[in-house]
């Protein structure tokens, strides 16, 4: 069952109508037209009194690395934000980041990568590519991402791997979006039960960040990827969030590639709870910790 707290969030989302803001293209334009007018978040006092933080630039973007205070050696941890591809890193997610790198006591890296719809798939990946080839050198990084990013760092992954470059040891995949055509039917019946996704707004942002290519692409779906050499996986889904459905689409499909897939389903949870101030988001960030430690010291 899921805890008080998390009920009471569901509530919340609910009385806020989060699911407003992709309700068809107007209220997209209007959300991302308001996010770039706000711009990034960026770690809070609290967090920089943490945890060690400093900003670089690769190609004329911001990257963030967040460290722990005493030093370490070691492959790198990369986080892509979520966001619909179109909207820039939020408070909760430098929450998420901070609790890591303090419970890994390993940095982690954070791209403000380029968004949608002023930039497409094609010119992402052309940013993203050199950006990690750059982070990774001869090390295995890790890769985390919840949800649009979590979609980013397993295409990434598999671009990697198409292109001979270092492979990630090991991937946290946190409400990933998998297949952009959301065309199976399922998705229709969690719909009702999810408080912050609906089907014709994910499918909307998918169009933008596609572009020219088709949201069935391989690069912009991974669902339908080539999966060979993809690393361990953890996946976390929850049974009220809309992409569970395509979630348990990829366990079957990384089951027939012999991708090792840790499976995390948490019933009643929303879409990307690990970043909300809740039992499970504890539970869930303990399992990544433990995830990640066996594969930095495969």
């Amino acid at each position: 069952m899921a805890s008080i707290r998390a009920e009471l969030l569901t509530v919340v989302v609910r009385a806020l109508r989060v699911r407003r803001k992709y309700d068809g293209p107007q209220r997209i334009r209007a959300t991302i037209a308001a996010d770039r007018a706000k711009g990034p978040a960026v770690p809070s006092a609290k967090t920089r009194g943490r945890v060690s933080v400093r900003e670089m630039d690769f190609r004329g973007r911001r990257v963030f690395v967040l460290s722990p205070r005493t030093a370490v050696s070691g492959p790198a941890a990369i986080y892509l934000h979520g966001g619909g591809w179109v909207e820039p890193i939020a408070d909760p997610h430098w929450e998420l980041i901070e609790a890591l790198v303090r419970r890994l006591d390993r940095p982690i890296v954070v791209p403000m990568y380029p968004l949608a719809p002023e930039c497409t798939a094609d010119e992402v990946f052309a940013w993203l590519l050199p950006f990690y080839a750059d982070i990774a050198g001869g090390d295995a990084p890790v890769l985390l991402g919840d949800s649009a990013g979590a979609n980013l760092a397993l295409s990434l992954t598999i671009q990697a791997i198409a292109d001979g470059l270092t492979v990630p040891s090991a991937l946290v995949l946190v409400s990933p979006c998998l297949d952009a055509t959301l065309s199976d039917p399922r998705l229709a019946e969690i719909e009702p039960r999810d408080p912050i996704l609906p089907v014709h707004g994910v499918a909307e942002l998918a169009r933008l960040y596609a572009g020219e290519r088709a949201v069935s692409d391989p690069l912009i779906s991974p669902l339908f990827a080539e999966l060979t050499g993809v690393p361990p996986i953890a996946l976390f889904t929850g049974t009220r969030d809309i992409l569970n459905v395509d979630a348990h689409r990829f366990r079957s499909r990384a089951a027939e590639f012999g991708v090792e897939l840790e499976w995390h389903e948490y019933p009643g949870m929303l879409h990307a709870w690990p970043l909300f101030p809740i039992p499970e988001a504890e539970r869930a960030i303990g399992e990544m910790v433990d995830f990640l430690t066996g594969a930095l010291v495969r």
